[in-house]
């Protein structure tokens, strides 16, 4: 079951986008990494269930699962051959990440079994002052990972989403004892056991009594991070990457702590709204994390089977999302962001350029931009908006004509499964050159259309 589009009248109560995005060729920003090809689960447990290409096209890099939402499955909370099935299908969808290249962020609140769907008098790790339950499963997950060779490339996350209470029905003093309890057991066990935190469903915010404790504990214990995480899934227009990693730096400064100090990089570990997920918004959110440099795995909006498939949404299959759905289903094709992410990691080469969004704190519009010294290329797109904008290209160090190839990535807001192939050329042309630089209009008429030009 995935969560449903917003309603039309609010869809058309949103600002269009304006204004001109700037791409700035003389200014480069180090070689393509594709930081925002991962998403959290997605991955069947048969680990030949979707075929190799799909996660080998992408540039797979980061996937994030600890096995919920199982059949008749709590997890530890409840039982070891609970525990056990969620640890069997995590390792999987570990080894199918690693056999890709990609990363794995370790939910260890979901082998616990706080997924959502706990009953009322679910246990919580410290419930009566008594961490025992919580010290035997992480004694148990310690020596299950050494057994299965299950620590290269993992990434531990010491829980998820603490701030929303279907996930940690308890205060923030209990989990800053979790944090540190769990911290210190797995720096002495596994001290080169990579740590992230504090996975907050909210971004940095000083009003934010989550963020505020954190913070200011870890600054007086020391217990910092490798990698700092929280998640932009608020679909709120001022919950951009700039505004959030500018006061995330902010807050660091102001207790005093700063990224170094954990040598700690950044990753949106869930990103992106189930609306946001067509090619305009997919563009947008590549183009966000770019420019920041930070991480991103796509947020999955699926429930119970269909968690552990479809690549987060990425693909679809016969079934997919009505009741004919079957779990080990095969015979996949790209849906329309596919197709996104397909030309950002398989076209998109060189070096990365550096990039402006759209004027406003909104940054409704934006754009990711690399070149190899012959083709210049830039996709675009909107945070879900229709509207009319511009993209200005400037650093030629020529004057005179260029070609300019136009594409566009459609979809398909009523169906987000459909299947889509390459995306549409709409135009070949040639520009003349003004002064090194060059404005190209950019008409969005729908809010679920990304465009690429590539510019020779």
């Amino acid at each position: 079951m995935l969560e449903g589009l917003p309603a039309a009248k609010d869809k058309d109560a949103k600002p269009p986008v304006t204004g001109t995005a700037k791409v700035f060729l003389n200014e480069k920003t180090g070689p393509p990494q594709h930081l925002a090809s991962g998403f959290i689960y997605g991955i069947p447990d048969n680990p030949l269930q979707i075929p190799d290409h799909f996660y080998r096209d992408i540039h797979f890099r980061y996937t994030r699962a600890g096995g919920s939402q199982l059949p008749s499955n709590r997890g530890w909370a409840r039982s070891v051959s609970d525990y056990e099935a969620r640890f069997s299908s995590a390792l999987s969808n570990y080894r199918t990440a690693r056999s890709h290249g990609g990363q794995f962020i370790y939910l260890i609140s979901d082998l616990w079994g706080a997924d959502g769907g706990q009953p009322k008098d679910a246990l919580w790790p410290g419930d009566n002052d008594d961490w025992s339950h919580w010290d035997n499963l992480l004694t148990r997950w310690i020596a299950d990972a050494q057994a299965h060779d299950h620590l290269d490339g993992l990434v531990f996350d010491i829980w998820n989403e603490p701030d929303l209470h279907f996930f940690w029905g308890r205060s923030v003093e209990r989990w800053l004892r979790l944090w540190s309890r769990t911290y210190q057991r797995l720096r002495k066990e596994l001290p080169t056991l990579r740590l992230t935190g504090p996975s907050l469903s909210a971004f940095p915010s000083r009003d934010n009594q989550w963020w505020m404790g954190y913070l200011k504990h870890v600054s007086e214990t020391g217990e910092v991070p490798d990698q700092w995480a929280w998640h932009m899934e608020s679909g709120k227009t001022e919950s951009t990457m700039t505004n959030s990693v500018a006061l995330f730096r902010e807050m660091l400064g102001e207790h005093g702590l700063s990224e170094d100090a954990g040598r700690a990089d950044i990753n949106v570990n869930e990103y992106a709204t189930y609306p946001e997920q067509l090619p305009s918004a997919g563009a947008w959110w590549i183009a966000q994390l770019e420019r920041q440099n930070a991480w991103g795995l796509r947020g999955n909006w699926a429930m119970g089977g269909a968690l552990h498939d479809f690549m987060a949404g990425l693909l679809g299959k016969p079934g997919a999302g009505t009741d004919q759905y079957e779990l080990e289903g095969t015979g996949y094709w790209p849906t329309a962001e596919y197709q996104v992410y397909l030309y950002y990691a398989r076209e998109m080469v060189g070096g990365r350029v550096r990039t402006e969004p759209t004027e406003g704190a909104e940054e409704l519009g934006d754009v990711y931009a690399t070149t190899d010294g012959k083709v210049v290329r830039v996709l675009a797109g909107t945070r879900a908006r229709a509207g009319k904008w511009a993209v200005q290209i400037s650093g030629w160090e020529k004057e005179g004509k260029v070609g300019v190839k136009t594409l566009a990535f459609s979809g398909d807001e009523k169906d987000h499964f459909m299947k889509f192939e390459a995306p549409e050329v709409l135009s070949e042309r040639e520009v003349e050159l003004n002064e090194g630089s060059l404005l190209l209009p950019v008409e969005h008429q729908d809010t679920t259309t990304a465009f690429a030009f590539e510019i020779t």
